[in-house]
This record gives C-alpha cells, sequence and structure tokens, in this order.
C-alpha cells in the first residue's frame, strides 16, 4: 500500500501563470546551492537552426520551431531515490545467488529490503516537502521509499527542478522535454538521484515482429528439417520440458500498458483450442492517468501471455502490470513503465516477470530512467525475483539517426547511418535482469529442436519509407560495468555489461501462432517471443524448485565455461548488416549469449549446480498484541526452523488484512477479535498459524449527564466508594473506559481501574453506584448495555434492569449518581453522553 501525501495549510492567491513561473524560477536562480542529478536535458542547440535530441542518433530538430512548453501542461512524474548502503547491497547481491554463501537463497521481504537499502522515511518527507512547495500534487511515496510520484504542470518542473521544459514537432507529433539538467536544492543532493516524466520523445517500444502469413512462409533448413510457425505449447516440446513440472506453484507477472480486456480475452480463447485449463489472471493498473487500449500493444501482451503459458505448462497466477497510458498513449512516458516495475517489486507476488520493452540506452541513460530501473531491479534480485528483457529486435543499430531502431537505410535501400556504431536496448543491458536475444529455429516436424541460427532477416521495408533491419539486439552497454560473475567467466577486459545472456526463438517464419483481436494462428516474432519462453521454462524451473532460486545469470555464467550439458550452442550467423555486427562462435558471444537452453537438462543440472532450491524449513507462527483504545500492535515472533519465513497473512477478525511482519490495526468498535497470523515458508511450501483473542475498547472518555452537563466520578480510589456527579476533567476517575465483556460492557475508572457496580446485585430503585474491582463474565452487576437515545445513552444494569440516574434530577457537583427505573427520551437525568 502506498501513502498518499496531501498538502496542509491555506491555499494562495494564483499569480497569473507567466508570473508566478518567472518569479519562482528567479528564486531558484537567485539560490545557486542547486545540485545537478542524473536527469540531463533531453535537447541541446548544436547550430543556430537546429537543436539535437540526446539519443544514440542525435536526430535533429529544427531550432525555430522550438518553443517554451505550456505552462499549464499537465505533467506527471517519477522522482527516484537515491538508496543507501548501496555497496553494501552489492555485496548481497552477489553473496545471496553464491552456493556456499551464509546468505545463500535467504531472500529479503520487502519491509527487510526498505529497513536496509531504501531511502529514510525523513528524506522522503524533505522530497514532498519540496514538491509541495513547487506546486504538485497527489504526491504518492512507494512502499520501498524509492519513487515519489506527484502530478503538476511544467510551470511547477520549472520552478521544483530549473528543468526549462520545451516543446518541439518530432517524428509528426507535438513532443517535450527539458532543455536543461534537472536540479534540486542542495539539501537534497545525494537524495534525488533522478527525475522521470521530463522528456516523452523517448518511449518505450515493444519488441514483436508481425508481417502477414503470406509474407512469412515456411523454409527449408538443413536436411530433414524446416522454419515454419509453431504453437505456444509447442515450445515446450522443442526446448525439451520431458518430465520437468509445469509451473503450478510460480506466479508471472508482465510488465505492459493500457487496458488488458482484449489480451486476457485472447488468453482465454487460447487456453481453450490448447486444450488448458483457463489461466487465473489479475490486472494491477500502475498511475492514475487511466487506461485506453493500444492496439499495437494488445498484439505484443497477447504474444506474452499465450507463450509463457503455454510454454510453462500453466502457472499459479498471471499478473499484468499495466502502466496507466491516457487516451491514445498521452500519458506514457518512462516514468509509468519503471513505475510498474517497481509496483512488481514491491508487490513481492511474481516470482518471474517479464519485459518485452526497450529503449535507446543512450537516452535512458541521460533521462536518469537506467539508474531508476536499475535500483528496483536489483530489490528484485535481493528478494529472489527474477526479471526477463527481451534485447531488442534491430540487431546492432538499436538507434538511427530518426531516433527510431534500425532505420538502417532509406527507401531505395541507401545506407544512411554509420554501421560500425552499435548499440544496444535498455532495460536489458541492467546486469539484475537476464537479457535474451532471439534465434531462427529449424525443427523436424513442428515439436522437434533440430537447429538455431542467429535471428537476422536483414532490411525490410518499414511503413515510415526506410528500410528496418530486423535482427536480434545484442552488444555492450555503455554505461553498465559488467557484474563481477560476468567478468569471472569472460575474461578481465570485459569491463561493461554484455548482452544477451540467453536465446530463443525469435524468427518470424518460426515464430509463435497466437491470437489477436479474437483471430487465430497469427505468425509473430521477435525478441518478444523469445523472452516470454524463457520465462515460461524458468517458472516451470521454479516450481520445481519451490520458487526459491532468484535470478538465474550468475551461476549460469559460473558454470556455463566448463559444462555446456544443458544447452544449444548457436555459431552461426550474426546480428549486423553489411558485414558489421556480432557473430555466433563457440560459447557465449553478443549475438546469442550461451545458446537455448534444454529444459529437462537444465532442471538437472540447477540441482546439480545450485544445489536445487532450498529445501526451506518448518515455521512456527507466534506473535504478541499490545492495545490502546481501539487500535491493536502486533509483534511477530515467528520462527522457521532450518529455513526463512518468506511471508505473513494477517487476518483481524473485521475483515481486515496484512501481510506486513508486525502491523497495526485499528477496529471501528470496541470488541473482542481473533487475530490469526499465518506464516509461511516458501522453500519448504509449509505454513503455520496462530490465533489469538484481541479485546479493544474505546479510549478512556468522559461520561457526561444529560441534565447536569456534569460527569461521573469516584472521590477517591477505594473499593467501595459511592459514584457521584462532579465538574469534568480529563484525568483521574472521571474518565472511563468501556471494556466489552461479551454483548455488555464494563465501564472502568481510568484512575482506580474499578468498575462501575450495583452494590449487592441490588434491584431496588434509589441505590447508589459504587466503584469495586471487575468481576468475571458471571458476575452481572458490573455489567453494563448502551441503549441509544436519540444521540445520548441509557446505561442499563444488566443484573438489575434499572438505568443509572442523577438522584433527583440534581445539577450540583456531589449528587449521588443511582440505580432508578429508566425514564422516556423526555426525561434527561438518566441520559448520558460518551
Amino acid at each position: 500500500m502506498s501513502n498518499v501525501i496531501r498538502s496542509l495549510g491555506s491555499r494562495k492567491a494564483l499569480l497569473p501563470a507567466a508570473l508566478s513561473v518567472a518569479l519562482l524560477s528567479m528564486s531558484a536562480h537567485a539560490d545557486n546551492s542547486w545540485v545537478s542529478t542524473r536527469t540531463h536535458a533531453g535537447i541541446k542547440d548544436s547550430t543556430a537552426n537546429a537543436s539535437t535530441l540526446v539519443m544514440t542518433g542525435h536526430p535533429s530538430v529544427d531550432a525555430r520551431q522550438i518553443m517554451p512548453l505550456e505552462q499549464s501542461k499537465p505533467l506527471h512524474i517519477e522522482v527516484s531515490l537515491s538508496l543507501r548502503n548501496a555497496d553494501q547491497l552489492q555485496s548481497f547481491l552477489q553473496s545471496v545467488n553464491q552456493p556456499g554463501s551464509a546468505s545463500y537463497h535467504q531472500f529479503l521481504t520487502p519491509e527487510q529490503f526498505k529497513a536496509q537499502y531504501a531511502p529514510t522515511d525523513a528524506q522522503v518527507k524533505a522530497v514532498v516537502a519540496h514538491l509541495e512547495a513547487s506546486g504538485f500534487r497527489n504526491i504518492t511515496v512507494a512502499p520501498n521509499n524509492m519513487l515519489v510520484s506527484a502530478d503538476g504542470h511544467a510551470a511547477n518542473a520549472n520552478a521544483a527542478f530549473n528543468a526549462n521544459m520545451k516543446t518541439f514537432s518530432f517524428k509528426g507529433e507535438q513532443r517535450y522535454a527539458n532543455a536543461a539538467d534537472a536540479t534540486v536544492p542542495q539539501s537534497l543532493g545525494g537524495i534525488v538521484e533522478s527525475v522521470l516524466g521530463l522528456q516523452d520523445f523517448v518511449r518505450p517500444h515493444v519488441m514483436y515482429h508481425k508481417m502477414s502469413n503470406a509474407v512469412a512462409q515456411p523454409q527449408a533448413g538443413a536436411a530433414g528439417s524446416q522454419q515454419v510457425g509453431h504453437n505456444p505449447t509447442d515450445f515446450a516440446k522443442i526446448y525439451d520440458a520431458g518430465n520437468t513440472v509445469t509451473a503450478s506453484k510460480t506466479t508471472v507477472g508482465i510488465i505492459t500498458w493500457g487496458d488488458m480486456t482484449q489480451p486476457i480475452a485472447d488468453l482465454k480463447t487460447f487456453t481453450t483450442n490448447a486444450g488448458m485449463a483457463t489461466v487465473n489472471t489479475k490486472t494491477v493498473t500502475v498511475g492514475n492517468a487511466g487506461v485506453s487500449d493500444d492496439a499495437n500493444g494488445d498484439g505484443e501482451w497477447a504474444l506474452d501471455s499465450q507463450d509463457i503459458v503455454g510454454v510453462s505448462g500453466g502457472v499459479k497466477q498471471l499478473i499484468f502490470y499495466a502502466a496507466a497510458n491516457g487516451v491514445g498513449n498521452a500519458s506514457l512516458t518512462d516514468a509509468a513503465i519503471t513505475a510498474a516495475y517497481n509496483k512488481a517489486v514491491t508487490d513481492k507476488v511474481a516470482t518471474v516477470i517479464n519485459v518485452s520493452l526497450g529503449e535507446d540506452e543512450t537516452a535512458a541513460d541521460n533521462s536518469g530512467t537506467l539508474a531508476a530501473d536499475d535500483k528496483v531491479f536489483a530489490q528484485a534480485v535481493a528478494q529472489g525475483q527474477t526479471f526477463s528483457v527481451s534485447s531488442g529486435d534491430a540487431g546492432v543499430y538499436q538507434w538511427s539517426n530518426d531516433g527510431d531502431p534500425g532505420y538502417v537505410a532509406d527507401g531505395n535501400g541507401v545506407v544512411k547511418i554509420d554501421l560500425t556504431h552499435y548499440s544496444v536496448s535498455e532495460p536489458a543491458t541492467s546486469p539484475n535482469v537476464v537479457a535474451v536475444g532471439g534465434t531462427t529455429l529449424s525443427t523436424v516436424g513442428t515439436t522437434a529442436w533440430s537447429g538455431e541460427t542467429v535471428w537476422n532477416e536483414g532490411l525490410a521495408p518499414d511503413n515510415a519509407g526506410n528500410e528496418r533491419l530486423w535482427a536480434t539486439g545484442g552488444g555492450v552497454s555503455l554505461f553498465e560495468p559488467a557484474p563481477k560473475w560476468q567478468t569471472t567467466a569472460l575474461g578481465a577486459t570485459v569491463t561493461k555489461r554484455q548482452v544477451p545472456d540467453v536465446a530463443f526463438d525469435a524468427a518470424q517464419v518460426s515464430g509463435a501462432k497466437i491470437v489477436i483481436n479474437g483471430v487465430a494462428d497469427q505468425l509473430v516474432g521477435g525478441t518478444s517471443l523469445a523472452s516470454p519462453i524463457f520465462v515460461g521454462i524458468w517458472a516451470r524451473i521454479e516450481s520445481a524448485n519451490n520458487n526459491s532460486l532468484g535470478l538465474p545469470t550468475q551461476n549460469m555464467y559460473a558454470h556455463f565455461p566448463t559444462d555446456a550439458a544443458p544447452l544449444h550452442d548457436v555459431t552461426s550467423g550474426n546480428n549486423g548488416y553489411g558485414g558489421h555486427g556480432y557473430s555466433a562462435k563457440a560459447g557465449y558471444d553478443n549475438s546469442t549469449g550461451w545458446g537455448s537452453l534444454d529444459i529437462a537438462k537444465f532442471n538437472a543440472y540447477v540441482t546439480k549446480y545450485w544445489g536445487g532450491g532450498n529445501v526451506g524449513g518448518t515455521p512456527t507462527a507466534n506473535f504478541s498484541a499490545t492495545t490502546n483504545g481501539l487500535t491493536a500492535t502486533f509483534t511477530d515472533s515467528s520462527t522457521d526452523a532450518g529455513g526463512t519465513i518468506t511471508s505473513h497473512a494477517w487476518t483481524f477478525g473485521d475483515n481486515g488484512t496484512s501481510t506486513a511482519t508486525s502491523p497495526s490495526h485499528t477496529y471501528a468498535a470496541a470488541g473482542t477479535y481473533s487475530v490469526t497470523e499465518t506464516v509461511t515458508d516458501s522453500a519448504s511450501g509449509k505454513t503455520s498459524s496462530k490465533t489469538v483473542s484481541v479485546t479493544v475498547s474505546k479510549p478512556a472518555t468522559n461520561i457526561i449527564a444529560a441534565n447536569s452537563t456534569l460527569c461521573l466520578n469516584v472521590a477517591s480510589n477505594t473499593s467501595g466508594a459511592g459514584v457521584i456527579q462532579s465538574p469534568c476533567a480529563a484525568t483521574g476517575n472521571e474518565l472511563w473506559t468501556l471494556v466489552p465483556v461479551g454483548s455488555y460492557y464494563h465501564l472502568v475508572a481510568k484512575g482506580s481501574g474499578q468498575c462501575l457496580n450495583v452494590p449487592g446485585s441490588s434491584t431496588a430503585t434509589g441505590t447508589q453506584l459504587i466503584q469495586y474491582g471487575c468481576q468475571g463474565s458471571s458476575s452481572t452487576n458490573d455489567q453494563w448495555s448502551l441503549v441509544a437515545v436519540g444521540s445520548r445513552y441509557h446505561l442499563v444494569s444488566r443484573s438489575s434492569g434499572l438505568c443509572a440516574n442523577i438522584n433527583g434530577g440534581s445539577n450540583s457537583a456531589g449528587a449521588k449518581v443511582i440505580q432508578w427505573s429508566c425514564q422516556s427520551a423526555s426525561t434527561t437525568n438518566d441520559q448520558f453522553t460518551l
């Protein structure tokens, strides 16, 4: 659950927009103690008449058409905050996946990660205060404190970050970007790392490749084999699932955007046609901009979901984490996608998450998106979650001079880029994900693996009048350092992250036949097919190992160089054009990584080298509770012999629930509630529950006589002392606590701790009430019911059936409180307010 921060205080009269922004800007620049973030200017001057966008290909924009962005332009931002103890986190990420380490597979809960590595609450409050002061609203803090989202306008962005927001036409659409580096006050330096949402000229794009079925005709492969389209269920046979269990124990996530109605309908049609069980699906919308259907996205999400389910044999649950895209994708920016990644991580429900998206790595680094995404993926690794990311569909040219990936030549086939300038796609370059490249698959029939080569279909016309390269992404990151495990495996000269890690079928001709918009047998390829194939495989293996394996790349690189038993090594083809690009070779290469996997052999390999999954232990639930008024605070003290508790589930007896380790809960009414904590060790699959009865009461309050407005009081703490009325105070025996006793109440004087009592269980009218030590539930002379009389109450003795009453209707302090026959609503000396 996220925390929504609302601005407090009175509203000030609004200045005219231009004057307001001017004054804010003058104030910001008058104070030079501002520091840069990792969000740099997205558009820069290059000549008098041209500006360039900060992307790999440096596409140009007519400088004469660049204008200040209208100050009222709505913007949604995600402020990414720096981690604490970052060096210690890197050490932990290494050890948690290192067999033999003391912390091997001792993955963290989201609460543990937040406590050890996330920004502090004080740091978050400082950022929130700055956003509020700059006019942002709807400020929301993510559960892990790593992202702070806010809605505002260009004027607010200029005030908060000195962003100098500009607008311009790019690829036929009006776009915006910050023309100055985003800065923050020096007090926030080291806290704010980047500000996402200040640029929309670069957007994440899907990685699927669809041509007409007539174009993608079957082709002959090696002797006796062919390249032909496949049903998603075929891939489990092609890659030899054998006896490997299905992913029935594993929840899988997919990062998407927009309305998921059609993709889910298509998934249901697919499973019906395939004779599979209907998938348990859930959509989690991330963001407040609303969702709309994206026809291009529908094909992507259909490909992702149907191939994951087909390869896995079925999953426990499939969750679509859908970024709010607004109308016509107007709200789709890096900010929205990063928030979706973060939601999948803070929820910690999905064990494996698919990302068939990517963008220009230079632009992602420049905007601060790359750094923000890395932190989210690092938390996923620490928690035992695996992100699988498509490596891209434009070969080594995940860029062009036009700003789109792979535009190698013009419509006449004339090369228009520097063919020696290579690039890779973000977020596949993150060391905290599995980067999945593409192959062209040959089979005997439709289900027997025969061979694979590097996926490279060469150039094909694009609807923008260009010739585009369709080939697997792969290469070397310009920005991401190589993780230690990659340098160890590939050599000391490897200093930057190499992609991909593995590769699977991506060619259109050998692609997947899926349902799109209700139409079956649509043939689709791309690395958006390759990544879901891996996700389906890894979900099976996670299920076989009780979802305890985590990110597999570290152990892949540790053992693949010396034992390639589960691999289909790809040794033919390259991913460039005109003799350029990376060529396949024996062992690791930058076109297909280590190659593809034989599922059954890899499952055995995991058991051999990973030691299989952590077998886990036997948890025992235990907790204690304290109460303060209607609020109960629970302290967990559960243990797990031989393992680690991975989740907590609480029910509070009033339909309230929590997954926190030690939660607090406020009840709406006093009473006794059955509270249950259930703890789970996901490695062993074992659970344990404990149930405790918890009694809560309203905070101590005055009991005020309606006729006199004086309060019930006891002059001393002595047992048997008579109850009187006196002027109200907020201390001692003038405060009473209502403690439930079944359907009745004890009325307990705060000062003495004794109960309002009818002495001797008398049934005589006129008997003065006393205080006396509270009795058990079998003694009824200190039990009272509250019977509403309009907005007041009769206090009715359970033993006598008579009402508490101010003797003689007196208005004087010191008058006795007696019991008397209950009167009508017009008589107020036996009516009280609490």
